[in-house]
């Protein structure tokens, strides 16, 4: 199989020059922002970025290219001279009229004109591990399609992401059929460049609108859609995420069952929720997300920092 790179978005939003253009383009916008969009939790840096270099060093030393898209930006303890390393800034990408953005959907829309990214690709934020080996064939199945993972149902709640994957649902349920009811697992993705393109071709205006939002709003287009589109045109294989489905035998499901323990792909564990080895050590997941959110105090996310400098003792050859 062709080399698979990643891309992660990063960004340091305990830096003043930032914070400061942050502040001025929230006044520039004239209007109210949800919360969640302009939330601490969704820029602050907690290192969570050199942890998980760790683990794909460790998990998953076959990736190619490592891409980390940023506004300008460099994490301090970052090898610029590894080989697999580039730094993209959102200039280019992104016209300059809609810059500076603090949206990730919009640097989502723009991530195919990344220069030089494969064909086969996975996709991160920098809050997402791998706490087990993996190999390509854990993203792409025998035929080179993306295996797209989805939790069971979408949840009922209420927030900004979900408005944004149910409207996702709508438009590729519209324009090309099928029934879309589940929503993504929020871990590393896998994608076909030529179908997020061809995506993005088909919702041309909505991709377009989203690029030019400096912070997010419910009307965006949002990336979820590719992996609905994918699987409109049978262009992506559909896995469930269950909580024994990384279980290879009948006697590992039963282990697991024995122990008080799950064994499943992916996890997203709340840092707000506390008690996280411990969560951890339930789901046993082979990939797993620390989300930071509104409601996560500094405190907890000292507690993150301190389970992945347990999870991740090792330094890896992306640092200095």
């Amino acid at each position: 199989m062709e080399r698979i790179d990643l891309v992660y978005l990063w960004v340091d939003g305990n830096d003043a020059k930032w914070l400061e253009a942050k502040q001025k383009a929230q006044i520039e916008c004239g209007f109210a922002l949800d919360r969640q969009a302009t939330a601490k939790g969704r820029f602050v840096d907690n290192q969570e970025l050199r942890y998980s270099l760790r683990s794909v060093e460790k998990y998953a030393p076959w990736i190619g290219t490592i891409f980390i898209v940023t506004a300008d930006q460099c994490p301090v303890w970052l090898n610029r001279e590894h080989p697999k390393v580039r730094l993209i800034s959102h200039r280019d990408i992104l016209p300059a009229d809609y810059l500076p953005t603090f949206n990730s959907s919009a640097i989502e829309m723009a991530l195919t004109r990344i220069d030089g990214l494969s064909e086969r690709f996975l996709f991160a934020n920098d809050d997402m591990f791998l706490r087990k080996p993996v190999g390509p064939e854990f993203f792409f199945n025998a035929e080179g399609m993306p295996i797209a993972r989805f939790a069971r149902h979408i949840s009922t709640k209420q927030s900004l992401y979900l408005g944004k994957v149910r409207r996702a649902q709508s438009l590729v349920a519209e324009r090309f059929g099928g029934k879309y009811e589940r929503q993504p697992h929020h871990n590393f993705d896998a994608y076909l460049k030529s179908d997020v393109e061809a995506c993005l071709e088909s919702f041309a205006e909505e991709a377009e609108a989203t690029r030019s939002h400096r912070f997010r709003k419910a009307e965006e287009f949002h990336r979820s859609a590719w992996l609905y589109y994918a699987l409109s045109q049978g262009r992506a294989e559909e896995r469930v995420v269950s909580r024994y489905g990384a279980a290879k035998s009948f006697g590992e499901k039963l282990g697991c069952w024995l122990r008080g323990q799950y064994c499943t792909d992916s996890a997203e564990v709340g840092l707000h929720r506390g008690r996280l080895h411990r969560r951890l050590e339930h789901y046993n997941p082979r990939l797993f997300c620390l989300n930071d959110t509104e409601r996560t105090t500094d405190t907890e996310r000292e507690e993150m920092v301190a389970l992945l400098e347990k999870l991740y003792p090792e330094k890896s050859g992306f640092e200095l």
